[in-house]
């Protein structure tokens, strides 16, 4: 395998950064998306309490991050902040990157997005809602400002998002195309995912499997967006129906 450092999947929200993350791991690579690492126990996609510490951390301009003493690597929030793989390129020199687009329709992304986030704002913002669930959500709103500018969904405030950070990914490894690993859109993934990968990280053979397809945390938030959008207590900004 290549020698490297850490692995940044710095692929934006909805970009099969969960498969990603589960392909890396099946590799032998254990990284954490969104504080989970690969292989722990639950199943949970993510871990408040290591999200919480390292937004304290990066917020107080500190990125040797405590994380990734205990894994190789990150996914999601915060590696998908333009303003934190910088920063993080410099305190871990010899990483390498991994961005996935989503080029074939930005349209069917907005409204991936959209269903996502305002399903957990739905969620975490009602009745049932524990003090812990409100916590972690405000951190994850946080977050989401960090990536988009703000930390509610707006399709064009979103869409311009996408394209600038995609524009600074491609500026940003001009000269160092091999440390960065490209999948334009995520259908790459299906067909040859785990080729690309394997050669990117220098290992010989990939696994005879298909390539993760790791979408079960998403059917709770969608399932509610859904529900109040058929109950009229929303409407959708993408066209969904």
């Amino acid at each position: 395998m290549r020698d490297f450092n850490k692995l940044f999947v710095i692929a934006m929200p909805r970009c099969a950064t969960v498969s990603m993350s589960d392909a890396l791991g099946i590799l032998g690579i254990p990284i954490a998306h969104l504080g989970k690492i690969y292989g722990e126990a639950g199943s949970e996609h993510h871990h408040p309490q290591r999200l919480a510490r390292m937004l304290q951390q990066i917020e107080g301009n500190d990125f040797r991050l405590d994380l990734l003493d205990s894994c190789r690597g990150l996914a999601d929030y915060p590696a998908c902040c333009s303003s934190v793989f910088r920063q993080l390129d410099q305190v871990y020199p010899n990483s390498l990157f991994i961005n996935v687009g989503r080029q074939s329709s930005i349209q069917r992304w907005l409204q991936s997005v959209e269903s996502q986030f305002v399903g957990l704002e739905i969620m975490n913002s009602g009745r049932t809602a524990s003090a812990a669930q409100f916590e972690h959500f405000q951190v994850m709103l946080r977050y989401r400002k960090m990536t988009f500018s703000s930390a509610k969904f707006d399709p064009v405030t979103y869409a311009r998002a996408y394209d600038d950070y995609q524009s600074e990914v491609k500026n940003y490894f001009r000269n160092r195309a091999g440390d960065l690993l490209q999948f334009d859109d995520v259908s790459e993934l299906a067909s040859n995912g785990f080729e690309k990968l394997c050669s990117f990280l220098q290992i010989e053979s990939p696994p005879v499997l298909p390539f993760p397809r790791s979408n079960h945390h998403s059917q709770m938030p969608e399932q509610a967006f859904f529900v109040a959008l058929r109950s009229g207590k929303i409407t959708s900004q993408t066209g969904l129906s």
